[in-house]
């Protein structure tokens, strides 16, 4: 068991925006709502998947919705107290054990506020290993978990208990749901015992995300280049740098979606996103897509750069690191690679790609 403490705040908000590639929801608003309730509270226990007991309830838990809907309307803190309130009266199980649905983001930092309060334990782990914009994209949906009951909370604290017959139903359904509470709302999926959980998360995304971040900020207090020591934490590639120079975004279905376009001298590189982004290419071909993390950072400060912050003028830098092994497989693909968003091209990984600019 380890604990998250005060100090390692800032490395998770960092290394969650670095694997939430864009999505997730930008972590600054809830990484100030950790800090104050870890100063009043105290630590929040860490465990792995292999200290989980046969008997725990294990909940995950995220928010769902358009990622620019977040900045207006920001968390009451209300959502995950009466999304955990109902799992208990419904289901008549009290959870022992949280953890992120994705790691990506403001996501990591979901069951944290819940565990501050509550001293619940935070699992190392997630099911995604980044951020996915839908539902069924996770590793419980590749080893066949049940994905329901499902509980969905708003900021008023309104809940909604979803019983469906697979995860594909469950995305449409609480998308729909999600759109009639203001696009923004938590919601609660894949519950299952400590067994059952052990093998179907992809392990150790906290402390990835913790190593990710402490890269970028020990480079920085160092007078290091921020972009080259994650590229050497993550594996990364570097892909482009330049200006934005053009910004098409639009909430729709529940999704923020769009695309950017980066300059580099004469060279225009376009950058598509569903939340998430998900495909960058330029006029020679493409640069780099879903499944593998597609991050854009500040080209000075190395600061991640979620879909909702895109601004013109922004100087930033293009990078690609490679995806969890689990969304590299044929049934990986099946549901995340580029195909699965409408894209006609079939997915190569990072190193096949041409004109890395």
């Amino acid at each position: 068991m380890k604990q998250l403490k005060i100090n390692d705040l800032e490395n998770l908000s960092i290394g969650s925006a670095v694997l939430g590639s864009g999505g997730g929801g930008d972590p600054s608003y809830v990484f100030l709502m950790a800090k104050y309730l870890i100063e009043k509270y105290g630590p929040i226990n860490i465990i792995s998947v292999d200290e989980l007991e046969d008997d725990d309830f294990v909940v995950p838990l995220s928010m769902m919705g358009a990622p620019l809907i977040s900045m207006e309307r920001v968390m009451s803190g209300r959502e995950l107290g009466a999304l955990l309130q109902t799992i208990e009266d419904r289901l008549q199980r009290k959870p022992t054990v949280l953890m992120p649905a994705e790691i990506g983001g403001a996501n990591a930092f979901t069951p944290l506020l819940v565990a501050a309060k509550t001293g619940l334990p935070v699992l190392d782990a997630d099911m995604i290993g980044r951020a996915f914009p839908e539902l069924q994209m996770s590793s419980c949906y590749l080893n066949n978990c049940k994905a329901t009951p499902a509980v969905m909370a708003d900021c008023l604290g309104n809940t909604v208990v979803i019983e469906t017959t697979d995860a594909k139903t469950l995305e449409r359904i609480a998308r729909s749901i999600t759109v009639s509470m203001g696009s923004s709302c938590a919601v609660g999926f894949y519950l299952m015992s400590g067994l059952e959980a052990k093998g179907a998360f992809v392990t150790g995304t906290l402390s990835q995300a913790l190593r990710l971040g402490e890269a970028i900020t020990s480079a920085r207090n160092q007078g290091m280049d921020p972009i080259r020591a994650l590229i050497n934490v993550s594996g990364g590639t570097f892909l482009e740098k330049g200006t934005l120079i053009d910004i098409d975004q639009t909430v729709k279905d529940g999704f923020l979606q769009g695309s950017a376009t980066i300059l580099n001298n004469k060279i225009k590189s376009k950058l598509f996103f569903q939340n998430e982004y998900l495909l960058a290419k330029n006029e020679a071909g493409v640069l780099a897509s879903t499944p593998d993390l597609i991050v854009l950072l500040d080209e000075n400060s190395g600061t991640p750069l979620s879909s909702e912050a895109l601004r013109y003028g922004l100087q930033v830098a293009l990078l690609a690191i490679p995806a969890p092994e689990i969304w590299q497989t044929s049934e990986g693909l099946e549901v995340v690679g580029p195909r699965a968003f409408g894209y006609d091209i079939n997915y190569q990984p990072i190193s096949k790609f041409i004109n890395r600019g």
